[in-house]
């Protein structure tokens, strides 16, 4: 489950750095490598990062990913467990909580 989505507002005219925390909120472990996608509301997916380290049950990591590019006002969010193109690997005891909250990020100050 990817909680905590943040970003970089120090970097926002020059691209979007985000960062998010992967939860391992079930019973069984698993290996490093678990992908993260990164979308934008408009431009679609922004890529994807994965995990380095292995996730125990109740383990957690953060995982960030850099975009080029000049952003004002955008929203964005993450997705365990997603190749980029919807696709998961894991088996879960719960597939719906993958996704974080929409977020609006790099919103100019005023």
């Amino acid at each position: 489950m990817p909680y905590d989505l943040t970003f970089d507002a120090q970097v926002c005219a020059t691209g979007l750095k985000l960062s998010v925390w992967v939860a391992n909120q079930g019973c069984l472990g698993v290996g490093p490598g678990v992908n993260v996608a990164f979308y934008e509301e408009n431009l679609g997916l922004l890529g994807v990062v994965a995990t380095k380290g292995p996730l125990v049950a109740g383990a957690a990591e953060q995982v960030t990913l850099e975009y080029p590019g000049l952003f004002d006002s955008v929203t964005v969010w993450a997705v365990a467990d997603d190749d980029g193109m919807g696709n998961g690997v894991l088996n879960e005891c719960v597939e719906d909580n993958n996704s974080s909250p929409m977020d609006k990020v790099c919103i100019p100050p005023g």
